[in-house]
């Protein structure tokens, strides 16, 4: 519920902007052609390295490197400014200039985000306020009347509730090579032990993660893989196979694999047998926006993984 009362000023939060800030954004903007695109990277690293101070004072993991926004070849193809808060997601961090009063929120990171903190940079480039945060998005130019304390953003994190929407993984990234949170591309994890892949498979863009099933009696830890092959009209073609660890020689019997569309309806699923060395889901196919779900589940113990195509 937006605070009808919040006063900006009385809420913002200073923030004094280092060299070394203003150095790194120089850098990334200096990689852009001339013109607005090297202002936009140059403020959104300003904006992105302000939050990661305060979240580092408020003693929250973050991880830096590993956000978009601070990835060159994102940052010429995006509007992104986001910050990965380490086992939670990416957490939008806006800049506005002095005297606006309205934040600009691109289609591109309207998806994939636990919230949006905006933070005002001044013209001196050396110094910024963190007005606030809003958890939703509902349009692209949002108010800064309509936003909430930064304090929010400190109990939105701490919700149970925020745990049960897990954070798509962007499938089309790993068409470009970029891997987010624990997904690696399979060509870089040979301690995986994907025993099971063909020469054919070498031909796909491959990622793999491992999950860890807790359960009752300790932890079972199997592999989940995914393979892309782009097709025409933007489509693109999935296969989803389960594969044991390296130590392990066969699946546990009776885990399953389960494919789940956008609103939670099971499309298919698979269930391994004694001794299986790997299973499969069918393939299938999506188009741009799409998303799917698929979970690992075991007795009582289950792990469910979001994509995005």
């Amino acid at each position: 519920m937006i605070n009808q009362r919040f006063n900006l000023e009385d809420y913002s939060l200073p923030i004094i902007i280092s060299q070394k800030a203003r150095d790194i954004a120089t850098k990334f903007a200096l990689q852009h052609p001339k013109g607005g695109k090297r202002e936009q990277v140059y403020l959104n690293t300003l904006a992105v390295w302000g939050v990661n101070c305060y979240l580092e004072w408020m003693q929250i993991a973050t991880e830096l490197k590993a956000s978009d926004s601070w990835n060159p070849i994102i940052q010429l193809c995006a509007n992104v400014a986001d910050l990965q808060i380490t086992g939670v997601g990416r957490l939008e961090c806006r800049p506005v200039r002095e005297g606006q009063e309205m934040v600009s929120i691109p289609p591109e990171v309207q998806i994939d985000r636990i919230g949006y903190v905006v933070v005002r940079i001044f013209d001196n480039l050396k110094t910024a306020e963190i007005l606030g945060f809003v958890q939703n998005i509902t349009q692209e130019i949002l108010p800064l009347a309509q936003l909430q304390p930064i304090e929010e953003l400190l109990v939105h994190l701490n919700s149970p509730q925020r745990l049960e929407f897990p954070i798509p993984v962007r499938l089309s990234l790993w068409l470009m090579d970029e891997w987010t949170g624990f997904w690696q591309s399979v060509s870089r994890q040979p301690t995986l032990g994907l025993r099971s892949l063909s020469g054919r498979d070498q031909e796909f863009v491959q990622g793999a993660k491992l999950i860890d099933l807790k359960m009752q009696l300790g932890s079972q830890s199997v592999v989940l893989w995914v393979a892309l092959t782009p097709e025409t009209e933007g489509r693109i073609a999935v296969r989803v196979r389960l594969y044991p660890t390296p130590q392990d020689r066969h699946l546990p019997p009776n885990i399953q694999l389960i494919l789940l569309s956008e609103t939670g309806a099971i499309l298919s699923e698979v269930q391994s047998r004694l001794q299986d060395n790997y299973m499969q889901l069918p393939r299938f196919r999506g188009m741009p926006e799409e998303q799917f779900s698929v979970t690992v589940r075991l007795a009582e113990a289950s792990i469910t993984e979001t994509f995005i195509f």
